[in-house]
């Protein structure tokens, strides 16, 4: 078989604080040769996530990317040659291709999964149906496990994960309150993901005071994207025996040196408050699981999205910057080459 040349984007120089084009280079070389039992996806569409700011910081992080390689993201391909007799050529796959436009995966990795675009949108794969769906499923329903009637507060919840979320949480009947950026997505938040009630964080001076108006009954679980000053103001609110989810920093700019703020152990001790850290890869053998009832609700049209797609894998590191100014709305793809399934 010819062998196809493969652009990809390396991590040119580590993050010292968020990340910015600059960080990247965009480099050409042969692609990759499938093994036994692999397959090489030409991939379609690639992620922009905010975890990576931790995969490139100087910090040590459950997903560190090395500097000269590959960056590392998922990705949604058609297998054009195969060495499995699990995958074949056709198949569209859902796998951690990384930004590159040929990849090699092995059917056995958890994050290997097949995909019909007849079902929905190709893209989807990635967010509505996929790991934005699953990060915001296991994190509140596995971690956050809020109860009927009970507040669920969700910070970035016009995003990709904060939208899914609140939808899961209304699905399962708490009410939902959202806190986003922007008088656009505050919108999004009450009109489309059908929050309660959504605080713009960038128009009020007085957060604390915009969250106790929001939450009259106190906040049960939290559903943390975002930690800083945020958390610190939102421990303080938390009823007892509430439950704080740790999705994400994206308030945090670096770690090194690491930030100072808030004490929060008399918060802690008088709640007794639960606060738990969570990774999606936590939770990789229960993922069909967790699919069955995202795609039900999907089907039965209890599910909106948004998708924010940039062109071209050369864009990938400028949507990634974007993602961390605000300028993205829902889940932020990037399109390497024209989706065959439209």
């Amino acid at each position: 078989m010819a062998q196809h040349r493969n652009r990809r984007v390396i991590l040119k120089t580590r993050a010292t604080g968020l990340p910015t084009p600059e960080l990247f280079d965009v480099v050409e070389d042969d692609a990759p040769e499938p093994g036994d039992g692999e397959a090489l996806i030409h991939n379609i569409y690639v992620t922009a996530d905010p975890g990576m700011k931790g995969w490139i910081s100087n910090a040590v992080n459950y997903a560190s990317v090395e500097t000269g390689a590959t960056m590392n993201s998922f990705g949604v391909g058609v297998v054009i040659q195969s060495n499995s007799p699990d995958i074949t050529e056709g198949d569209y796959v859902v796998a951690n291709t990384g930004w590159q436009e040929y990849s090699v995966v092995s059917p056995d990795q958890a994050s290997v999964r097949k995909v019909d675009p007849a079902d929905a949108l190709l893209s989807t794969s990635l967010g509505a149906l996929g790991h934005s769906a699953l990060t915001a499923y296991f994190g509140l329903l596995e971690v956050g496990r809020p109860n009927a009637g009970e507040t669920v507060l969700v910070s970035t919840a016009a995003g990709s994960v904060g939208s899914a979320a609140g939808q899961f949480a209304k699905i399962k009947g708490c009410r939902t309150v959202g806190i986003a950026g922007g008088p656009e997505k505050t919108a999004l938040c009450l009109d489309t993901f059908g929050y309660d009630a959504a605080i713009d964080y960038k128009a009020t001076d007085d957060l604390e005071a915009a969250l106790r108006e929001a939450c009259p009954n106190g906040i049960d679980v939290y559903y943390d994207n975002v930690g800083g000053d945020t958390l610190d103001t939102v421990l303080g609110l938390m009823n007892q025996n509430g439950r704080v989810t740790i999705c994400g920093t994206a308030a945090t700019e670096a770690w090194v040196p690491p930030p100072t703020g808030l004490r929060f152990e008399r918060h802690v001790l008088v709640s007794r408050l639960r606060i738990q850290g969570f990774i999606l890869f936590d939770f990789q053998d229960r993922y069909e699981e967790a699919l069955t009832d995202i795609r039900q609700w999907f089907k039965e049209g209890k599910i909106k999205y948004r998708e924010d797609i940039a062109e071209g894998l050369e864009n990938a590191p400028a949507a990634l910057a974007g993602l961390y100014e605000g300028r993205n709305t829902g889940r932020q793809l990037v399109r390497v080459r024209p989706d065959p399934t439209l």
